[in-house]
């Protein structure tokens, strides 16, 4: 029996099986502590069972790779239209209008989202990838004419803003700002908070920043936001839902690429056989990036939300009721994964879901994928020596796991 044949709604007059009592836990997991040290405590969690309760927020949490996919790939029990966030948006207002796609399930979900996989397919990719290799080549050049480098701010910030922001066809001036936006959408997935209210006076600006640079005249003729103008012009989709549509894909390509791939960095810098099958081979890019999103993901945990009274994993979860899936457990659960702690660039990835997984899956994942793919193998080309030259500083904040600083010497061959 599989995670999800332990699904079953609650009918009247059934009686499944429900246990006595619940197992709980009193773990904060948007605590600096918690965040800090995800993988231990993560642990602690997949210990206490398939299905924990968390007192300090009364949410449900599965931590364990069959259960994180059962969950995700069950929209029709554990919706996504209430917030990927600890806010239940079925009861509650959000801060910014609704995202048309990944605030909402089918048939709306279905409508919007082909409308982005038509502008993002493989033909449009193949036509991207030269420019990121472009832009990946001129930044490594760079790092290694200065040697020393903080590489957030070097490499991994520069690439996605500058190789992504020119393929949705931004304008070149302030992109900086696509951070803190993406900063304010990825903190409201935690609890109201002294940081969550500082984060939140900025909202108001930066929402209207975005808001503008999302509309059709601020976008080059040439690009994905052109293009998804396009099918409103088709009439597939209206031209205010296009323009929710472009900032959807800001706020789901920008953040987590980056996170990701400055966690890869730091993973291939911490493992220096790994970097050196990868320089030996740069054809196993995409694979290392994949494992490092395994590994380290930067898309640590999210929320989904019961549609009605259900059993699952032998508990009674009311309507309603919000649910902690924990996909950077997922990727480090024993079950799934042999030496989950190990990193292995050569590893078989099936059924990695660090990107989701289902039909609220990263929308924007392939080309996450192949940012990752030419950044790495460019680096392996160029790069002799990769060496961590001080502490890297994690940012602590809820929804995404990142680097704030990673202080590096790159050397050439």
């Amino acid at each position: 029996m599989t995670a999800r044949d332990r699904v079953a709604p609650i009918k009247a007059g059934a009686a499944p099986a429900i246990a006595a009592s619940r197992v709980t836990s009193d773990l904060d997991p948007f605590s600096p502590a918690f965040r800090a040290d995800p993988f231990t405590n993560y642990a602690q969690l997949r210990a206490l069972g398939p299905l924990v309760w968390l007192e300090r927020y009364n949410i449900w949490v599965v931590s364990h790779h069959a259960q994180v996919r059962a969950v995700l790939n069950d929209w029709q029990t554990f919706s996504n239209a209430a917030g990927g966030g600890l806010t239940n948006l079925f009861l509650e207002e959000n801060w910014r209008p609704r995202s048309i796609i990944l605030e909402v399930d089918p048939p709306e979900h279905e409508r919007t989202r082909r409308v982005l996989i038509q502008v993002m397919n493989a033909s449009a990719l193949k036509a991207m990838k030269p420019g990121f290799e472009v832009v990946a080549q001129r930044l490594i050049a760079a790092a290694l004419d200065a040697r020393d480098i903080e590489a957030v701010g070097d490499l991994v910030q520069p690439f996605p803003l500058t190789a992504f922001a020119d393929a949705v066809g931004m304008p070149p001036l302030e992109r900086e700002k696509m951070l803190i936006y993406g900063g304010i959408v990825f903190g409201a997935f935690g609890p109201r908070t002294a940081w969550y209210d500082r984060l939140m006076e900025q909202a108001v600006e930066i929402g209207a920043w975005i808001e503008a640079h999302c509309e059709r005249s601020a976008l080059k003729a040439d690009g994905i936001g052109a293009d998804i103008y396009a099918a409103a012009d088709a009439g597939d989709i209206s031209n205010a839902e296009a323009k929710l549509l472009v900032r959807s894909l800001l706020s789901a390509g920008v953040d987590t690429t980056i996170d990701s791939i400055g966690l890869c960095l730091r993973a291939l810098a911490e493992h220096p056989d790994q970097w050196a099958l990868l320089r030996a081979d740069p054809r196993l890019a995409r694979n290392a990036f994949e494992e490092a999103t395994r590994y380290d993901s930067s898309s640590q945990s999210l929320f989904r939300t019961t549609t009605r009274d259900v059993a699952f994993e032998g508990q009674r979860l009311g309507k309603h009721a919000k649910v902690l899936v924990l996909i950077g457990s997922a990727g480090r659960d024993p079950v799934r994964w042999e030496e989950p702690g190990r990193f292995d660039i050569r590893r078989r990835m099936t059924h990695q879901i660090g990107y989701g997984t289902g039909i609220h899956g990263c929308v924007a994942q392939m080309m996450a994928r192949l940012e990752g793919e030419i950044f790495f193998g460019a680096l392996a080309k160029a790069v002799g020596r990769l060496e961590l030259t001080g502490p890297s500083e994690l940012r602590l904040e809820p929804g995404l796991r990142g680097l704030a600083r990673l202080p590096m010497r790159v050397t050439r061959p």
